[in-house]
């Protein structure tokens, strides 16, 4: 028997369902208490000071970067124009394009094909007297070692911005990821690890990233700081309502998405429980092709409890990856390239002013030949034996 298996099934339930029409029949619809509710929740699950919600994980990113480019971030080295922003090479386009809206240089690093992960040795050869910050990406539900990131970060002065929008849930000893540099960002896509349809969220321990956050997430008015009086009372000819402190954009969420996150994020552990097991099956079962090196999956250590983003395998060659990929969707089991490989590569970057720091072999074995598919929490056991049987009968 077929299976078609995608890469992701809707995980919303009857209680989302519900929490959903509890909105629609109230009547409040735009950003107001159940969105503050659903911050006060994240950042308390993942034992941070704030959490800014907005409209999707690439508008985090796009606030994070604006925030540290911001002139009222007083007594901070800011992200300056032309400064350099030290960014992986596999990785997400909305990591790397924010660098360039607030008009810094992106020099792209390499990663180990192994992990996925950006490496802090090839950070450290990045770095210049230009450098103002380093953007992390945690790759498809693994993690970066962090802590030699941060100790890096602090001997020289830089911000450092986790981009989690793929790791939602992954904690590094111990300690949920995301919440170690000075913002986290995450993404609650449809095929993420919870969902609100399109959602995202900033997350801090900086008061003054937190408020800056909230003023520029709407508009740049200060209307939803946490902290407008030296603001108010600077311009007490303004209605506080109106009083426009900086630039911002409208990246404000929806109460539906709020309603969903909440409820959504109560399931968190157990989706990610699934995954694990997913992926755990998926390894046992096809120990034989790894272990002769057709496959490789992603290596974790055991200072990371992971959450697979999907079964990210690299094969041998390009043309091998190539055949892989047709087979398994031919046989209804959808695949991806490993995020966007090397970034470095993509056309969008012939005409935009960026650096590249050493060699990218790492994130060009990865682009030519990684792919992955699903590990959703809907999965069940004979979706995994299905693929399994597919995968064995192209590596017999």
């Amino acid at each position: 028997m077929a299976f078609r298996i995608p890469l992701n099934e809707s995980t919303l339930g009857p209680a989302e369902i519900a929490a959903a029409k509890a909105v629609l029949d109230g009547g409040q619809l735009t950003m107001a208490g159940r969105v503050r509710a659903f911050e006060a929740e994240f950042a308390a699950y993942l034992g941070a000071s704030h959490a800014v919600m907005v409209n999707s994980g690439s508008s985090a990113n796009l606030l994070a970067l604006s925030v540290l480019a911001n002139p009222l971030l007083d007594g901070a080295k800011r992200i300056a124009p032309d400064g350099e922003v030290i960014v992986p090479a596999l990785g997400w386009s909305t990591t790397v394009w924010p660098v360039i809206q607030v008009g810094a240089v992106p020099v792209f690093v390499d990663c180990d094909p192994q992990t996925l992960q950006v490496r802090v040795e090839d950070i450290a050869a990045a770095v210049t007297e230009r450098t103002c910050g380093i953007v992390l990406v945690h790759v498809l539900g693994g993690a970066v070692e962090i802590d030699a990131v941060l100790d890096l970060a602090r001997r020289h002065g830089l911000w450092v911005v986790e981009d989690t929008c793929e790791g939602l849930g992954v904690r590094f000893d111990g300690r949920y990821i995301g919440t170690f540099g000075d913002i986290g960002t995450y993404s609650f896509y449809f095929s993420h690890h919870i969902t609100t349809i399109e959602g995202g969220m900033l997350v801090t321990n900086d008061d003054r990233v937190a408020d800056l956050a909230r003023a520029m997430r709407a508009h740049g008015w200060v209307r939803h700081m946490q902290h407008p009086e030296r603001y108010v009372a600077a311009d007490t000819d303004i209605d506080p309502r109106y009083l426009f402190v900086t630039t911002g954009f409208n990246l404000r969420p929806t109460e539906i998405n709020a309603a969903l996150g909440s409820e959504q994020l109560k399931r968190l552990a157990g989706f990610n429980e699934r995954r694990r097991a997913v992926n755990a099956r998926l390894l046992a079962a096809l120990a034989p092709q790894i272990e002769r090196g057709d496959l490789t999956p992603m290596r974790v250590s055991q200072r990371i409890e992971a959450a697979p983003f999907g079964q990210t395998v690299l094969c041998r060659t390009h043309e091998i990856r190539n055949a892989l990929r047709d087979h398994l969707e031919e046989n209804g089991i959808e695949t991806r390239p490993i995020i966007c490989g090397n970034m470095a590569r993509q056309p969008a970057l012939g005409h935009l002013r960026h650096r590249v720091s050493g060699s990218l072999a790492g994130a060009d074995k990865v682009m030519d030949c990684g792919l992955y598919w699903g590990t959703h929490p809907m999965m069940t056991d004979d979706q995994v034996d299905y693929i399994v049987s597919v995968v064995q009968r192209f590596f017999p």
